[in-house]
Formats: structure tokens, sequence, C-alpha cells
């Protein structure tokens, strides 16, 4: 059983394909930034749907942070979705999986415990294509906005991401 954590925060993304790293790439300087803070987890996923739901059980709140590609979004601009704004996502087209807003409606079916408040942020990705460890430009130039965001809305003091690669 672990102690008493509140918030679960959670970076979603392939380390290998430019973009979708970002959410990862936040998530790595939170972990450094908020180390000695209580209350609060921070994780790295690399699927969404159900599993992104069971990683949320038992927390009472959630920050999910992740790459988006939307029709003539400009790159690196930082949106804050609501959960049931998400429709679709690349990678749950088969009946194997869900959206996130699916997927929560059948864990509260269930009767899992899951946050009463989740806050989304999304960076508009380039390239989530292309192998490569690197965030091209615009969507590099974001990752300070949302780790000030994030930090701001959780509420800590925080330290600089020093030792952290961001």
């Amino acid at each position: 059983m672990r102690a008493l954590v509140e918030t679960i925060v959670i970076g979603l993304g392939n380390p290998v394909l430019s973009d979708d790293a970002v959410g990862l790439r936040v998530v790595r300087c939170l972990a450094w930034r908020l180390r000695g803070v209580d209350g609060i987890e921070v994780r790295e996923l690399y699927s969404g749907g159900i599993r992104l739901m069971e990683a949320l059980v038992g927390f009472e709140r959630a920050v999910i942070v992740d790459a988006i590609v939307t029709q003539g979004g400009r790159p690196g601009t930082v949106y804050s979705p609501a959960v049931g704004d998400l429709f679709e996502t690349r990678n749950t087209h088969s009946t194997h999986d869900a959206n996130l807003a699916v997927a929560l409606e059948f864990g509260r079916l269930a009767g899992l415990r899951l946050p009463t408040e989740i806050r989304i942020w999304a960076v508009e990705a380039l390239d989530v294509t292309s192998f490569s460890e690197r965030l091209t430009v615009h969507v590099e130039r974001a990752v300070p906005v949302v780790l000030d965001d994030v930090v701001r809305f959780l509420g800590v003091a925080a330290g600089a991401c020093n030792g952290a690669s961001t």
C-alpha cells in the first residue's frame, strides 16, 4: 500500500517518436522539481485509454500531459481540453481499448475510485511519426510553459529542473 498520495501527474507519450515524447519530457522535469513534495506522484505512461484509467485509480486529482495533433493546429500551442473534449486518439482504433472519456466512464461504472478533478495539458505536435529522441523547436519551447502552468495548478513551491533533461 502506497503512502497517502492525493495527486498523480502523468506524462504520456513515446520516448522515441519526436514530439510524441513531450508529455514524458515535462514529467521528467516535474519529477525533479517536485522531489520532496508530499502528496504528489509523478509517473510516465506509454499508453492511454484503459491503461491510463487504471493508473488514475485511487487518486483524488490528476494531471495529464500529452502531445496532440489537431486539424490546422500550430505546433507548440498549449491547450487545456476537458476530458470530454477528447473523442479520439491515434492509438485506440480497436475494440481492445478506448479513449479517456470512455475508459473513465467504464471505470466509474465498475466502481473504481477515480479522480474527481482531472486537468489535461496538451501540446500541439508537429512530428509524431519520426524516430527521434528530440522534440521539434516549437514543441521544445512549450515545455517550460507547461511546466510552470502545472506547478501553479498544483500550488506547490518547486525547484528548477537542474539535472533533469528538458
